[in-house]
């Protein structure tokens, strides 16, 4: 909870990793308040109000996850809803901001992701989207110490980068830093 809420001030992009990662703990722990309380909540140094706060958290999660109907894949609608927030800023960072660095990098990228799409049998919305679920795979791959190629680790990395510069945008934006071009005429 206290990571998810810093994450989703400072790096949208790890916030909606992260909160991956809840998801597919709360599924792997059945939505299960008590085992996740056994495994989780209970390992943090944190006060019995603070992990009360914690435990209501996971508990909202729960209740979410089984209301949207995600129990065994998807994910929570305000963590799409965030995916989209980004992939919209990335489509105007491509035309009307105009962000030369930005769409520099996204050239670097393009290929990666639409080798991602075309080989993944997710269902992928976006090229954010694309990006995220490849970076999400990697870090399941890595905590499974699975060998990863060096293909896959290049197109990580681009990811990586683009989301990492999508991200700067984004709080920009959010500080009111960033600037929409005037409207082009034809």
């Amino acid at each position: 909870m206290l990571i998810a809420k810093e994450k989703e001030k400072t790096n949208l992009a790890e916030y909606i990793l992260y909160m991956w990662q809840i998801e597919d703990l709360v599924r792997f722990n059945e939505f299960d308040i008590d085992k996740i309380y056994d495994v989780i909540i209970d390992k943090f140094d944190a006060t019995p109000e603070m992990k009360a706060e914690i435990k209501l958290w996971y508990e909202n999660i729960i209740k979410n996850m089984l209301k949207q109907g995600i129990a065994e894949k998807g994910h929570l609608a305000e963590v799409n809803t965030r995916i989209e927030e980004l992939n919209n800023l990335h489509n105007s960072l491509l035309t009307t901001v105009q962000d030369k660095f930005y769409q520099e990098q996204y050239l670097k990228t393009k290929t990666n992701i639409t080798e991602f799409i075309q080989k993944t049998d997710k269902q992928i919305n976006n090229e954010v989207q694309a990006c995220l679920v490849g970076l999400y795979g990697f870090l399941v791959l890595k905590l499974k110490g699975e060998k990863i190629s060096e293909a896959t680790q290049q197109a990580i990395q681009s990811f990586s980068a683009m989301m990492a510069l999508l991200t700067d945008r984004y709080n920009k934006l959010q500080k009111g830093e960033l600037k929409f071009s005037k409207a082009f005429s034809n």
